[in-house]
């Protein structure tokens, strides 16, 4: 997309193009709607996807972007459900976490029931930690993100904390829809191949778990995130706000 701007706010990274869009979206989109700047990192190629092709999946991932408001999206084409951790995608990671530098890094969680999420979150919290090293050999000044927040998949944790986005619901699903060749729509007849998020029955349990979430916060949706570390609260006050 366009070039790079080296002071985002944040930066979210999912295995697969339309990863984060499932599990932050409305998370990224409010942080837009505060006048954030971000950066979406999609890691793997998509080429062992059932439905559609990478290029179909590329051009999916850009329009989800900018309906979310990102300017910002690349992708490090390291093989689909072959990703390991290792050093070859450690350096992609570092590289690009140097490039942009954000303040905070959004990721899978760490169990999962998709080895590529497992690796992503495992490439993450490696490369988060190298990319601020002064003398570690890799393009781009040293830089070391402040937080590394994880995001849910279909395992279940307790959540260290969960984001309102009961007003960006409508936000989120409409960048999730944007994959076409990949969630039930009303054009999905034109894609082969039986998957569990191609059906319906997704897209209800997609609402029934934010539901759930923002049940926990007295909210009507929430997304749900982890951190190794406790998070500060700089207001309380910001804790306060009307129930529902």
């Amino acid at each position: 997309m366009s070039k790079a701007n080296n002071k985002m706010d944040f930066m979210a990274i999912g295995a697969h193009a339309d990863d984060i869009e499932l599990m932050a979206g409305g998370t990224v989109a409010k942080l837009v709607k505060m006048g954030k700047k971000g950066v979406f990192v999609d890691v793997t190629d998509a080429s062992a996807g059932t439905r559609g092709s990478s290029e179909i999946r590329q051009k999916e991932a850009l329009q989800a972007a900018k309906s979310l408001g990102i300017l910002h999206r690349e992708n490090l084409a390291l093989p689909d459900s072959r990703l390991e951790n290792n050093q070859e995608s450690q350096l992609s990671m570092i590289a690009v976490i140097r490039k942009y530098r954000p303040k905070i890094l959004l990721t899978h969680y760490f169990k999962d029931e998709h080895p590529d999420h497992i690796a992503t979150a495992e490439i993450v919290d490696a490369a988060r930690f190298k990319a601020g090293l002064k003398n570690f050999n890799c393009p781009g000044r040293a830089f070391r993100p402040e937080r590394l927040f994880h995001f849910m998949g279909p395992e279940y944790f307790e959540p260290t904390f969960c984001v309102d986005i009961s007003e960006y619901w409508t936000v989120k699903m409409k960048s999730v829809l944007c994959y076409k060749s990949q969630f039930f729509n009303s054009s999905a007849k034109e894609f082969k191949g039986k998957t569990d998020i191609a059906s319906p029955e997704f897209l209800e349990y997609l609402e029934y778990k934010h539901r759930f979430f923002g049940w926990r916060i007295r909210r009507k949706y929430a997304e749900p995130f982890f951190c190794k570390e406790i998070p500060e609260m700089g207001d309380l006050t910001n804790l306060g706000g009307k129930r529902f």
